[in-house]
């Protein structure tokens, strides 16, 4: 499909410029079509990642054998980096070598692996040279996008640099490097080379008969030879799974994505495991504490192994049985306050007869008496998209920390009962804490982490305490009922983002603007012509709009930013517009079309309007009413969709709106907040209370948690709710215990 509309685009714009009369034409539509069709095909794309393993350059490559050789630029693949082949298809070729390479020339050849497949490939021109005035096509991925397609002249032949070069009359951008120029048959004449530093439109190919040398002086290096940026010690490490293992002194890195399942990759140790009882360990730091990785061992060097390894922030030991995840199984998963998330952890595990220990830190987690698996290797496994780090890689017995001595447990105790005494500490304290230096960074690392834990959760009921207010004049808005209700709990729900604003001072200037609009209205001025008014002060005069560069933008569903920068969302537009028309005399509701809010304006005479004020005061009819339906939701339009909202389902809309954005950019602590207020102003929703509940457990609010569980075992009479809540409620009750 991507290559037909690519194809179609290219010749609605080709057809357009040259002219089928030109001698030097690529002949006609669809002789130019089947031309783009035939070698598309065998145009692949090569990324290549750079010292830490990120991707840092993208270019293109051709095959020119169909058993696996494939052309590009030298300075693509660059000296030593791994990089990576994929053809337009999707499939990813293994590159089993560098087939031959030449720095001066920037070609190079590379070998992949095929399989029983044979791939698409290109036949090269037998001409030397093309002649000037020819029509040629350039093929590439251009700035990273894929499969893309230029055609252009051969304006010259220029003398660079003591080589003959092809000096092109097109666009050429990074990306197209390595990539093929065709003439009129399809046939390779040349590889693109770079772009002029002078012209955008003027590029240069190398011609392909240069490229026989190259094939003619054919020198393989194994594609793990190449790579040779800080690879792991072969004769001591074997990679299993991809990904990329580097190593600088004793730190191993691993790099990218596993192609396991779960994005698994592992790292053996090729010295001979010992016989039982025997203990490995290792340091392990990740980036990202959504991913895994940690200790692998009894590996049969594919997919059956133990693993032993932090993820989520859990200490989890795994049986892996076979490729997928339904042939794994969690022996046991702890929580345990000796693990330091983001920081250098100690991963140990004692291998006995019929018994696994497992340590982190020095803390016994988990023990086993699993026995599926009893001999393999070990080594080293991550999952998922972290990178991590490891050092410290060991096989052996009793490679426990050593404890602290009498004098170093003293010294660390009372720093921690008296934190003053930190500044009172010599420098033999400090040389006698440094005999002991891993075992007292453990402790003090855990105290620092302890600290940090406290001061999120006093920042965290700062929060609460200073939100409490704004959701309880929520609630009160609720029971009481006042006509401005509407317009004080939108700007409430926004002050639960920013305590600072004052929403009398937006309740002041909403009347200031309903006067303005009343100065200019004749005395004799009936509704529609007040709604006239309106839309001209607000969307002519004031130039409030709707907010489509930054839909999502949290500001659009907050009316004080509505109000200050004359933009939002459906929704908060129309609650200012039916506030403004409230104020001026305008009878009108809210009607909460799926994915787009609109205004009915109720007219004496039982008339209505359908407003959408995100199109600034645009007057609707019911087909247009229901394109909207059909654009959002795929369905035709039904009643339901034109009931007016009451106050509380616009709030709730507008929670909903900022819900979704905060779970986009899983803001737990927002979405806790706008949970709190969805509760004050449904305090009967047993929806509302759910959500609470799971947001409250989320955020470790447990004791909070449970009373919105209480509430749910006493009020969810069809007991669909009950069931789920009782079981949650005994977690919280033991964690609460445990602690």
């Amino acid at each position: 499909m991507q290559h037909t509309l690519l194809i179609a685009l290219l010749m609605s714009i080709v057809t357009t410029v040259i002219s089928a009369d030109d001698p030097n034409t690529l002949v006609k539509p669809q002789i130019l079509k089947r031309v783009i069709q035939s070698v598309s095909p065998a145009v692949a794309i090569i990324r290549v990642n750079g010292r830490d393993g990120q991707e840092i350059g993208i270019g293109t490559g051709f095959v020119i054998d169909a058993n696996g050789l494939i052309a590009t630029n030298f300075h693509v693949i660059t000296e030593g980096r791994p990089f990576t082949i994929e053809l337009p298809s999707g499939r990813m070729l293994p590159v089993l070598a560098v087939e031959s390479s030449d720095r001066s020339s920037d070609l190079a050849l590379l070998r992949v692996d095929v399989g029983n497949e044979k791939i698409p490939s290109l036949e090269l021109s037998d001409k030397p040279l093309p002649s000037r005035g020819s029509r040629v096509l350039a093929f590439g991925n251009p700035l990273g996008m894929r499969d893309s397609v230029v055609t252009g002249i051969v304006s010259a032949i220029q003398d660079i640099e003591g080589r003959e070069m092809i000096q092109l009359a097109m666009p050429i951008q990074p990306g197209n490097s390595g990539g093929p120029l065709v003439d009129s048959q399809g046939k390779v004449i040349g590889i693109i080379n770079m772009k002029s530093a002078i012209d955008d439109n003027l590029g240069f190919a190398i011609p392909i008969n240069q490229l026989d040398a190259l094939r003619e002086a054919s020198n393989p290096i194994a594609y793990e030879r190449w790579i040779h940026l800080g690879r792991v010690n072969e004769k001591e490490w074997t990679p299993i799974f991809d990904a990329t293992w580097n190593q600088r002194g004793g730190m191993i890195m691993a790099r990218g994505k596993g192609s396991g399942f779960g994005g698994r990759a592992l790292c053996l140790a090729k010295s001979e495991t010992p016989d039982s009882p025997f203990e490995i360990t290792v340091r392990v730091r990740m980036d990202k504490e959504s991913g895994a990785a940690g200790i692998a061992f009894h590996s049969d060097g594919g997919n059956r192994h133990y693993g032993f390894y932090p993820s989520n922030g859990l200490l989890r030991l795994t049986c892996f049985k076979g490729p997928s995840v339904y042939s794994w199984e969690v022996l046991k998963e702890v929580q345990t306050k000796h693990y330091l998330p983001g920081d250098w952890n100690r991963l140990r595990v004692r291998i006995e007869a019929g018994k696994l220990q497992c340590f982190v830190n020095g803390h016994m987690v988990i023990e086993s008496n699993d026995t599926q698996l009893t001999s393999g290797k070990c080594g080293l496994v991550k999952f998922r998209d972290t990178e991590p780090d490891f050092k410290r890689f060991e096989i052996g017995m009793n490679l426990g920390v050593p404890p602290l001595t009498k004098r170093a447990q003293n010294l660390i105790s009372d720093i921690f009962s008296q934190p003053s005494k930190l500044r009172q500490l010599t420098a033999a304290d400090i040389m006698d804490l440094g005999e002991v230096s891993e075992a007292a960074n453990l402790q003090i690392k855990q105290k620092v982490a302890q600290i940090e834990k406290q001061a999120a959760e006093l920042r965290r009921l700062a929060a609460d305490v200073s939100n409490a207010p704004i959701t309880r004049e929520l609630a009160e808005l609720v029971r009481t009922k006042p006509d401005n209700m509407l317009l004080r709990a939108s700007l409430l729900i926004a002050k639960l983002d920013n305590t600072d604003i004052d929403v009398g001072a937006y309740l002041a200037r909403v009347d200031e603007m309903g006067k303005e609009i009343i100065g200019k209205l004749q005395p004799t001025a009936n509704e529609n012509a007040k709604r006239d008014a309106l839309n001209t002060y607000l969307f002519l005069e004031n130039g409030f709009h709707g907010g489509s560069t930054e839909y999502y933008h949290p500001a659009n569903s907050h009316l004080n930013r509505v109000i200050d920068d004359r933009e939002g969302l459906p929704i908060t537009l129309s609650i200012l517009y039916m506030e403004l028309g409230r104020r001026i005399g305008i009878k009108t509701e809210g009607v909460g079309l799926p994915g787009h809010f609109i205004v009915r304006q109720v007219l004496d005479d039982n008339e209505q309007k359908l407003i959408d004020v995100f199109e600034r005061g645009k007057i609707l009819t019911m087909d247009d009413a229901a394109n909207l339906v059909t654009n959002h939701s795929n369905r035709s339009i039904t009643a339901a969709d034109l009931r007016a909202q009451t106050p509380i389902e616009i709030l709730d809309r507008v929670l909903g709106n900022l819900i979704g954005v905060a779970g986009d950019k899983q803001d737990a602590e927002a979405i806790n907040r706008y949970c709190e207020a969805s509760v004050a102003i449904q305090p009967d929703s047993i929806l509302a209370r759910r959500m609470r509940s799971q947001i409250r457990m989320m955020t470790g609010r447990n004791a909070a948690a449970i009373q919105d569980l209480d509430w749910l075992i006493d009020h969810d009479d069809e007991g669909f709710a009950q069931t789920e809540a009782t079981r949650l409620r005994q977690i919280l009750i033991k964690q609460l215990k445990d602690e």
